[in-house]
């Protein structure tokens, strides 16, 4: 006997204001299951999207009138063996340990949310690993390491941690909840950045490698996701999931396979060598940089290996032939640092630092700057 949909309160809605038919409800929550049973949580609005079933204005519009009826009767969800949060909606509330969190801002390997610390009052925002990927050994293990890494880390430019642990089988790693926005974000809304700001984040992006450095620690997954921007214009470096301790660590996955995001990754990582170091984090900085001061990816293809090949055999990219007017100070230092071999790149954050901070006086003090003070970087603009 045929069954009906999966209760959901997005396809209710969107049956009742005649803007989905029950089919393509089912079509957009298998769309939803496919995605989950690869570790990727996208909501029922998300995959109605990507199916050109709704468009952005109309999923809004749903989700509005979903948060109001969730406020009209809240609710809680319950942890149990069958809970899954990547099922969360906007205006659901679930309680783990001591946290209540109330809305889901992202992530892939690991979900995250936000909420608030019942102890202390303070809003964080916690991470928890699915419980469809909680059976993989090889995802548990990228978590604890991802723990580990975070845990040995105290600086102004890494996201802080608090906890971590596991409660009713679940994994979690609780933090900071930053107000602001990746870099990410960021480029869509502006394209580009300025010369001055991308140096201003380059430099403090730079001083927390060399913090998680010190620490015998190697990020090797730089990339603008992965920085964040305070509404104060505070630069954050999170998400230490494919973290590696330099020396005393068993690599996490098989010899010869590549970690990393193709369009930021070092050469040395891209052809998996066992003696990446520090200076491979150097690389994928230049490159995500690159990124920020163009809006222009360094290296382009059809596909991650034809990208990551490019990074390997391809000369480094000139950033002016992009942006032409860009200051040759700062094209020099992006393909220092995204030279080929480690040996010509900058050996040290410290040495990279000196660079940038003697190319941002140089800029702020150019004659042709000295009319107008440079405002505080601001994260909203």
């Amino acid at each position: 006997m045929a069954t009906g949909p999966r209760r959901d309160l997005f396809g209710d809605i969107a049956v009742s204001k005649n803007l989905l038919t029950w089919a393509q409800v089912r079509d957009a929550l298998k769309r939803q299951s496919d995605y989950k049973q690869k570790g990727i949580p996208l909501r029922i609005g998300e995959c109605s999207l990507e199916l050109n079933i709704l468009t952005q204005g109309q999923i809004n519009d749903i989700l509005a009138l979903q948060r109001e009826k969730r406020k009209a009767v809240p609710v809680e969800k319950k942890i149990d063996a069958d809970f899954d949060f990547s099922d969360m909606e906007d205006g659901e509330t679930f309680k783990l340990g001591r946290y209540t969190l109330d809305k889901r801002l992202g992530g892939a390997m690991g979900i995250v949310f936000r909420g608030i610390d019942e102890q202390t009052g303070a809003t964080i925002a916690l991470k928890v690993l699915p419980r469809n990927l909680a059976h993989d050994p090889n995802f548990v293990e990228r978590f604890k390491r991802e723990v580990k890494a975070t845990c040995v880390l105290s600086h102004p430019n890494v996201v802080h941690i608090y906890d971590t642990g596991i409660e009713q089988g679940v994994f979690y790693l609780a933090t900071e909840f930053i107000d602001g926005e990746t870099l990410t974000s960021k480029l869509r809304r502006e394209t580009r950045l300025s010369e001055l700001d991308s140096l201003h984040i380059l430099r403090d992006i730079g001083k927390a490698l060399g913090h998680a450095h010190s620490r015998r620690v190697l990020h090797r997954d730089l990339k603008p996701d992965n920085v964040m921007i305070t509404k104060d214009g505070v630069v954050k470096l999170a998400d230490f999931g494919l973290a590696k301790f330099l020396r005393d660590e068993q690599p996490i996955t098989a010899e010869g396979i590549a970690v990393g995001t193709p369009h930021y990754i070092s050469p040395e990582q891209a052809r998996a060598l066992k003696d990446t170091d520090h200076r491979s984090d150097l690389y994928s900085l230049g490159a995500t940089v690159f990124h920020l001061v163009t809006g222009r990816l360094p290296y382009e293809g059809d596909n991650g290996a034809e990208v990551m090949k490019r990074h390997v055999f391809e000369a480094v990219p000139d950033p002016r032939s992009v942006r032409a007017d860009l200051h040759p100070a700062i094209a020099e230092l992006l393909m220092k640092l995204m030279a080929k071999s480690p040996a010509q790149r900058y050996q040290s954050t410290d040495e990279l630092v000196t660079a940038v901070d003697a190319i941002i006086e140089m800029l702020e003090n150019a004659p042709q700057k000295k009319t107008a003070a440079r405002k505080p970087f601001d994260a909203s603009n």
